[in-house]
């Protein structure tokens, strides 16, 4: 397993550089042979600009050699560089498990039945451990702070399970399910903080700027959509060039001209499109929404700022 004092520091370059976690680990891997490689060859494979890949490198001077011959890899250095991608295997055993296992019936048993007057809907299991996988994957799970605004399908809890996040603040305006995502947390020694929170109101000061991902799934308004959004905005620290939100939003595909709202909400905002996942979340109803949703993940660029300030008055639920 790659030390935390050495993935910190991986930490540390991707949020100054911008560049995601994933790309400084592709990096490394490309060079963990320790045979020379031109500059071209990692530009081209690796999609980054030449500015980026010197100031990468020029951080990772600590566990690389003198700036002279960077593609040479000290034997401590590779063994931190193999422990990367080890890691990433361990991380997959230990989230089937938790998917698969005792934690996941308890998951399927606490979950409560969803109330329309918030827009809710069950993600299925399969979705949750979905988004749990995949965050793990793009980087955005181990040493993170990670919010999520919602959470009727209790993903964090499935985060949580793999001991990997920095910390895990659950919002939510429902009581129930803020109560039973702390009861299964404190059973699991998770550590998730929980904080009863109604989105039409101001991010609470003591939590504006402290978060690396944001994950929510919205009511499936424009309004809805903008609002919880902006609330993201909030929350997220702006010092960290790589943070992220990850929103879903559901509609039916003959009425695809409801998506050019949400589209115009996100780069009103100032967020750049990473990824859209036609379809990645499949709930339990929904019928009018194909019982699916996409899932988009955004990241900040300069330009990120809230379109919502202050308290919100208007309706953002589809039921009013």
């Amino acid at each position: 397993m790659i030390t935390e004092k050495r993935y910190k520091h991986l930490l540390k370059i991707s949020k100054k550089t911008g560049l995601p976690i994933k790309k400084v680990s592709d990096f490394l891997f490309l060079i963990k042979s320790g045979n020379p490689i031109e500059n071209n060859d990692l530009i081209r494979k690796l999609g980054v600009s030449r500015n980026v890949m010197n100031q990468v490198k020029e951080l990772l001077a600590p566990i690389l050699m003198p700036a002279s011959a960077y593609t040479q890899i000290k034997d401590e250095a590779l063994e931190s560089v193999k422990s990367v991608f080890e890691c990433e295997y361990e991380i997959e055993s230990s989230l089937l498990n938790l998917a698969t296992g005792i934690s996941q019936e308890e998951l399927l048993q606490k979950r409560l039945a969803p109330l329309r007057k918030y827009d809710q809907f069950t993600a299925t299991s399969e979705t949750v451990v979905k988004r749990a996988k995949l965050m793990n994957f793009l980087g955005d799970v181990k040493g993170k702070r990670i919010l999520f605004l919602g959470d009727d399908d209790f993903t964090s809890i499935l985060v949580a399970g793999l001991n990997l996040a920095e910390q895990i603040t659950v919002l939510d305006i429902d009581s129930r399910i803020l109560n039973s995502i702390k009861s299964i947390s404190s059973e699991n020694n998770s550590g998730i903080k929980t904080f009863e929170y109604d989105a039409r109101n101001p991010l609470p000061n003591d939590l504006v700027g402290q978060f690396d991902v944001v994950f929510t799934d919205p009511p499936y308004t424009s309004e809805g959509v903008g609002l919880f959004v902006s609330r993201a905005v909030d929350a997220i620290d702006k010092t960290n060039q790589t943070a992220r939100v990850y929103i879903c939003y559901g509609n039916s595909d003959r009425a695809k001209e409801r998506f050019l709202p949400i589209y115009e909400k996100i780069i009103e905002s100032g967020f750049m499109m990473r990824y859209v996942f036609d379809k990645f979340n499949r709930y339990e109803g929904a019928e009018s929404i194909g019982s699916s949703s996409t899932l988009f993940v955004i990241e900040i660029t300069p330009k990120t700022r809230s379109i919502v300030k202050g308290k919100y008055e208007k309706s953002i639920y589809t039921n009013n």
